[in-house]
């Protein structure tokens, strides 16, 4: 075989091949590291988002955080201040009740005292009632003899004059004030048993009002409490006489 110089290899008709495949060649590796260079530009980005991603999370944890603290001191406050507020009041609600216990303690206290004394307050309507029907006496804590029974007018005058417990400003009740009195569809007083003692032996008996009837001046309004109803006589009837006087307005 015959040897060729490089410049004989280079002069042959090889020589446009060579050039052609080393120019292809770095045309590839030009075009690999611009690939490659565009990568490595784009995994830096990529690490740098990264970065300011996690800078970033760490701030917003941090004010998110500060916003639940900040809730949860709010929130702890507002229950502190209802706390507060719910046992003031109840405080306040307590209080009052003690005192209203206190004072019905005292009021029942005065009832017993007033009991012994032949009389009887109604708290309800703030009256108080001779637990004795005129003609009978309140002596020793008991009371003796019976009734009797008056016109109208007698019963008027006989209220005026009457005493007991001290008290000299006993009247006739109006009808009203003697209707609190009555049993619902029954006989009997409306009041706990034995407080208002009866006129006579077996007889709850009818008893006159300060109330004059409607149409005429000589009927007057009176209550039969052996059959809990209301009646309009003539004043000159004979009917008991139950005394009453004011001790506080009702509330």
């Amino acid at each position: 075989m015959k040897n060729h110089s490089l410049v004989e290899f280079l002069k042959s008709s090889a020589q446009p091949n060579i050039i052609q495949h080393f120019l292809q060649l770095m045309a590839r590796t030009t075009t690999f590291e611009q690939k490659l260079g565009v990568l490595q530009e784009q995994l830096r980005q990529a690490e740098q988002l990264k970065k300011q991603s996690i800078h970033q999370m760490g701030q917003d944890k941090q004010q998110y955080q500060q916003e639940i603290r900040k809730l949860t001191q709010q929130h702890c406050e507002q229950i502190n201040k209802e706390t507060t507020r719910v046992e003031n009041k109840y405080r306040q609600e307590i209080e009052q009740l003690q005192q209203k216990i206190n004072q019905q303690i005292e009021i029942e206290k005065i009832f017993e005292i007033e009991l012994a004394k032949g009389v009887w307050i109604d708290a309800k309507t703030g009256l108080m009632w001779a637990r004795i029907s005129i003609g009978q006496e309140w002596k020793d804590g008991k009371y003796w003899g019976e009734s009797k029974a008056l016109s109208w007018e007698q019963a008027e005058k006989s209220c005026q004059d009457f005493r007991l417990a001290g008290y000299n400003d006993w009247r006739l009740p109006s009808i009203s004030e003697l209707k609190t009195l009555m049993s619902k569809d029954k006989e009997g007083y409306a009041c706990p048993q034995g407080i208002l003692f009866q006129p006579a032996a077996n007889e709850w008996g009818g008893y006159w009002s300060g109330s004059l009837g409607e149409h005429s001046d000589h009927y007057a309004w009176a209550v039969n409490f052996n059959y809990s109803d209301l009646i309009g006589s003539i004043k000159s009837n004979e009917r008991y006489v139950r005394a009453v006087r004011n001790i506080f307005k009702k509330d």
